[in-house]
């Protein structure tokens, strides 16, 4: 059977109809058409009921697989709706590092009782998982990899790869090693299965092997993954022996994180916060930006209010100060997050601030001259006034080139000062944007205000 995409997606759609009309026993026999993944995301749009149901009807490993796909927060709800006994149960056929946050989601009392019932062989590597930090390779990493040591045959070898567990995570390639279990070499499948039984791995194998260190940042890891196309990448301690690999498919979900991560932060958004986070804790995380950005947008407010006499003269210039405020907002943001994204994938570097600066000066003079020049004809449209709508498109064009470089260098700076580039970026751009928009609309509309007092 051919299985694209609408074949995928019917199924899934199938999946979900029979959980939402509670035929659990279709849905059982349907799930095994659909991934974990695909699952993951049917049932978090079901009622909590019924997805506890249906997991106590799957069995625990397929429950296992599925809930490893969930977001934290909503598989943290199931594990406490469920018996101890189904919960650990459930927690014994997760992936190491998913147990690990999992846990830490849990009081002390409780989380202590879980470790005293979880598999033991998977405490001790949860354990392991533990010690290293939050963001670094080795939180992250599958701890279960095939290695081979070096005094083994190719017959050997072919036969350690048939026999391994179904757990250890397989790639185009097999890593040698030593009796300390560092990696000395690696050696791709087709060259070990065409090879001879009786050749030696050492002769079969590269000795070149790109490692990433377990206390690496993840991110630059998964990077490396990306970049090199490397279907697994193997992580080794500080006495370089081999401790887990990084799969293709944990590099594609760190990557996606992150990108995640990033726009969520140059919004102000806590990275920590999903749709599953309680709403008591979503304002206890939101209201602190909310009310930063009341004191930063404060700047404007004092602009406006020095220029008071030029509003009240010419009352109609309050009406074109929203569209040159969100032109500049909207064009700092695009600058913003093309050069968030470059950052991101490695495509430039702190060094390459006066590229930026120079690139966008030349989009912001370009789309200034545009955007002002057709700013102009519509106030002067509106008004009948070519004075007014010469200092509104020459308000705008100004705005948009000083919008459009501040959001193109300002993560370059931010990172010149050690800090994450995407942190609340939004916000500080957009009044930057704002105070300057304002400074110069109202400051030339002041210099000419006596030709608009005339009605030119």
């Amino acid at each position: 059977m051919l299985l694209d995409t609408a074949t995928l997606d019917r199924y899934a759609d199938e999946f979900g109809a029979h959980l939402k009309e509670e035929r659990l026993t279709d849905a059982l026999r349907a799930a095994h058409r659909v991934s974990p993944w695909r699952a993951a995301s049917v049932l978090m749009e079901i009622s909590q009921e019924t997805v506890l149901r249906f997991l106590d009807g799957i069995g625990s490993d397929r429950a296992g697989a599925i809930c490893s796909h969930m977001p934290l927060e909503f598989t943290v709800r199931l594990l406490r709706e469920m018996e101890p006994e189904r919960a650990v149960g459930l927690l014994d056929e997760m992936p190491p590092h998913v147990v690990v946050d999992l846990l830490a989601e849990f009081p002390d009392e409780q989380r202590a009782e879980f470790r005293r019932r979880i598999d033991p062989a998977l405490m001790e590597t949860v354990d392991a998982l533990s010690g290293y930090g939050e963001d670094s390779v080795g939180a992250i990493m599958s701890p279960y990899y095939l290695a081979i040591p070096r005094t083994a045959s190719a017959h050997e070898a072919v036969e350690a790869v048939r026999d391994a567990p179904a757990d250890v995570e397989r790639g185009a390639y097999v890593y040698v090693v030593d009796a300390e279990r560092r990696p000395v070499g690696v050696i791709s499948l087709r060259d070990l299965t065409l090879a001879r039984a009786r050749d030696e791995v050492t002769d079969l194998m590269s000795r070149d092997v790109m490692v990433a260190r377990a206390s690496d940042d993840a991110v630059d890891a998964a990077r490396r993954v990306r970049s090199r196309r490397l279907k697994l990448l193997p992580v080794v301690d500080n006495d370089n022996r081999l401790v887990g690999v990084i799969t293709i498919g944990q590099a594609m979900d760190i990557l996606a994180h992150e990108a995640a991560d990033e726009v969520a932060q140059v919004h102000a958004v806590s990275v920590d916060e999903s749709f599953f986070t309680p709403p008591a804790e979503a304002v206890r995380r939101r209201l602190p930006w909310m009310a930063a950005n009341i004191f930063l947008n404060l700047g404007a407010v004092v602009v406006i209010s020095s220029f008071e006499d030029t509003l009240v003269q010419v009352a109609i210039l309050a009406a074109f100060l929203p569209m040159i405020t969100d032109m500049g907002g909207n064009v700092g943001i695009q600058a913003l997050s093309v050069s968030i994204r470059s950052m991101a994938l490695g495509e430039v570097r702190v060094r390459d601030f006066w590229l930026a600066v120079r690139k966008e000066l030349f989009i912001g003079v370009c789309n200034g001259i545009a955007l002002g020049a057709l700013f102009t004809a519509v106030a002067w449209f509106m008004q009948g006034s070519m004075v007014l709508g010469l200092v509104a498109g020459t308000a705008l064009a100004v705005n948009v080139l000083v919008a459009g470089v501040v959001g193109g260098t300002l993560p370059f700076l931010i990172k010149r000062l050690g800090r994450d580039p995407a942190m609340m970026t939004g916000p500080v751009l957009t009044t930057i944007t704002d105070i300057t928009g304002v400074t110069i609309y109202l400051g030339l509309c002041t210099l000419f205000l006596a030709s608009l007092l005339a009605g030119g």
